[in-house]
């Protein structure tokens, strides 16, 4: 169903924030605190971008979409192609909404700690909105011109809002900022993968149990000094060449290899697979240290070079 920009206001200097309908004026569908849509779109030069935008305002019925879409110079030019060519009256297609950052109930007497790096505050505006209790935010920005959305914020009852600055106050102090776990407290978190990683590992070692932290990742998990990689499979004596920029596990459903998987962001754990030989790069945000040093998430890790080459022996 094609959809169109009904208007666009800037949010500061990097971010914009986007109101999206439906052509023919219908309802949308309704969307539940966490959720997503993605926007398939086409720049001026046919280049076609299928991106992920988290929902922001209050969950429920809804005549328009908002996302806020932060503009990355160095990003794969969706973002920048949303920012320099779309504008109201833009049209592009809509799919979902999807959510795989859910709110779950929480007790009134549970902690609920809401925890955002950068542009990652967008879907946890919904669960502000959604708590109805008191809860605490933590915004880690680089400096005050990058917290976005605050006037929303500031207006929602119950929310105790931390910023950390980073150029004012160096790195948050991840374990002062979640202490110690105690019973029936859940915290969500989303921003950039290294974000998340120190977290999960701060969290466990504070007791917090993995059920307990939900984590939304975004950001691309490839890197510039990857290398190609063959991939050896133990079970199925066969062998996959994967370039950098795909990962392993799309190379191996490409391969028609069977492989669990869900998220594809590292996430759930799904697609954890032993490894038998070589050293993986663990990208995730959801392996406890004991599984790495067994296995590895196939849909974003990668392997360190042995040598001129990279090569992982995996018990598929």
């Amino acid at each position: 169903m094609s959809h169109v920009i009904a208007s666009v206001a800037a949010l500061g200097a990097a971010v914009k924030e986007f109101h999206i309908r439906r052509q023919d004026g219908a309802p949308l569908p309704d969307w539940q605190p966490g959720a997503h849509i993605v926007l398939r779109f086409a720049a001026a030069d046919g280049t076609v971008f299928e991106n992920h935008y988290s929902l922001v305002g209050v969950a429920g019925p809804a005549d328009t979409y908002r996302i806020a879409v932060q503009r990355e110079a160095h990003g794969k030019g969706g973002s920048r192609c949303l920012h320099d060519e779309f504008g109201a009256g833009s049209t592009l297609e809509v799919s979902g909404p999807f959510n795989s950052f859910p709110l779950s109930a929480a007790q009134e007497s549970a902690r609920v700690v809401l925890i955002a790096g950068g542009i990652g505050i967008t879907p946890l505006v919904s669960m502000a909105h959604a708590l109805g209790m008191p809860f605490e935010l933590h915004y880690l920005a680089r400096s005050a011109d990058r917290l976005v959305l605050m006037e929303e914020l500031r207006a929602i009852p119950h929310a105790a809002i931390v910023p950390h600055l980073s150029q004012e106050d160096g790195r948050a102090d991840l374990a002062a900022l979640l202490g110690p776990y105690r019973a029936g407290g859940t915290f969500y978190a989303c921003g950039p993968v290294a974000l998340l990683q120190s977290l999960a590992e701060t969290g466990s070692q504070l007791g917090w149990p993995a059920g307990a932290m939900r984590f939304e990742s975004f950001g691309p998990r490839a890197q510039t000094e990857d290398a190609p990689l063959t991939v050896e499979l133990a079970l199925s004596q066969m062998t996959v060449e994967v370039q950098p920029g795909t990962s392993i596990l799309d190379a191996l459903i490409a391969a028609d290899v069977f492989v669990s998987y869900e998220c594809k962001r590292g996430e759930c754990g799904s697609c954890y697979t032993p490894v038998l030989q070589g050293r993986p790069q663990h990208r995730d945000v959801c392996l406890t240290p004991a599984m790495r040093s067994a296995g590895m998430c196939t849909c974003v890790s990668w392997a360190g070079q042995t040598g001129q080459s990279s090569r992982l022996v995996l018990e598929l």
